[in-house]
């Protein structure tokens, strides 16, 4: 199954991706001319199928994820710096425990030894 797609409508990155989704049950190469992208499908079993409107809809697929990351990723980026931030700053409150506040000797027993003695 060859199929061709133009390099101005289908990204590529997208059209990597959606080819990776069949690898399962074809052997998938992939191509460029002038103007298209060109996939070329050898299913793996002959009791698999492909069909050309199921790798479009899938190429679809791709293309709308890569532009809602794109458009969402100031605000991700925002998200993951704010929910790093909080662990980053440290508060000069806050108490650090003294090396006098452990007991090594109820570090260094076995949880097994201590609470199974009956």
């Amino acid at each position: 199954m060859n199929y061709k797609f133009n390099k101005n409508i289908y990204d590529k990155e997208a059209l990597i991706k959606a080819a990776y989704r069949f690898t399962d049950i074809s052997y998938v190469h992939l191509d460029v001319d002038k103007n298209n992208y060109i996939v070329d499908l050898h299913l793996k079993d002959d009791s698999c199928s492909i069909t050309e409107e199921e790798f479009k809809n899938t190429l679809l697929a791709e293309m709308v994820r890569l532009n809602i990351a794109a458009r969402t990723k100031n605000v991700r980026e925002l998200i993951l710096a704010r929910a790093f931030s909080s662990t980053i700053i440290e508060n000069k409150e806050t108490e650090k425990p003294d090396e006098n506040d452990f007991d090594i000797n109820s570090i260094l027993t076995d949880w097994f030894e201590e609470n199974e003695r009956t």
